[in-house]
């Protein structure tokens, strides 16, 4: 855990030195908050939307979405580490691998957290209204989702090492992923076939969990729901990162 912790504090004061990979992560869903959530207004009022108004429907999600994008990309550091020799300094110091890559998580995370209260900030200045426990609940969600999206985005990293590679990779299944989770527009104005397709995308369920959360609705069942899939999904992704760093830098 020490030498998880000092990755981790190592890779946060590199990311502090320069805000630029801070700030990048926040730059889509801020443009989606201000120029995108204000055209859901119009919606709002269509029988059947899920939401008392856009901004309580769109803010959940845009989370939601920027832990897909942010966590999703973190295999880009990496990859510099790898160009750099960085990892193969590390062949001949005692540090555990387990450590190596649990540190790489946190500093993952420890961002994430940062830019969700930001948005989170940003979303209360357009109208948000915010359960605080559920709010609490969701950052964890996140933190989930975040593990998740880093581990694999750091494992295809490791496996590619090429930057168009993992582009192209990244941007392939993301997409995809966002428009059937239903933060853009509800699910359930979409064609049947539509609907069942999203019922495969574990960040629907992260994104009705986010919903329910955000409005207090603590015993909605679509929040054990969301995180036993992100549980599931974090300590698997999670494996395939350890074990890709450790042959890595074995």
């Amino acid at each position: 855990m020490r030498d998880a912790y000092l990755i981790a504090k190592n890779e946060l004061l590199v990311t502090i030195r320069n805000p630029y990979w801070l700030f990048r992560g926040l730059l889509q869903p801020i443009i989606y908050l201000v120029l995108f959530a204000p055209l859901l207004n119009g919606v709002a009022g269509v029988p059947g939307f899920p939401a008392r108004n856009a901004i309580q429907f769109f803010a959940p999600g845009l989370l939601i979405m920027n832990a897909l994008f942010s966590a999703g990309f973190e295999g880009f550091t990496l990859q510099d580490k790898v160009e750099s020799g960085f990892l193969e300094r590390l062949r001949v110091t005692p540090i555990n691998r387990l450590s190596l890559a649990l540190g790489f998580v946190l500093q993952s995370s420890a961002t994430l957290v940062f830019q969700s209260l930001v948005l989170i900030v940003c979303s209360l200045a357009f109208g948000l209204r915010l359960d605080p426990a559920g709010a609490l609940i969701l950052l964890l969600l996140v933190v989930l989702i975040g593990v998740t999206m880093a581990s694999i985005s750091f494992t295809l990293a490791l496996m590619t090492r090429e930057g168009g590679i993992l582009a192209g990779i990244t941007n392939t299944f993301i997409l995809p992923l966002l428009i059937l989770s239903g933060v853009m527009l509800p699910i359930s104005f979409g064609p049947p076939i539509i609907r069942t397709i999203s019922r495969l995308d574990p960040f629907s369920y992260a994104v009705d969990a986010a919903r329910a959360l955000v409005n207090g609705a603590l015993t909605n069942p679509s929040i054990p729901v969301a995180f036993t899939v992100f549980v599931l999904l974090a300590a698997l992704a999670l494996a395939l990162f350890v074990r890709s760093m450790r042959e890595a830098v074995a």
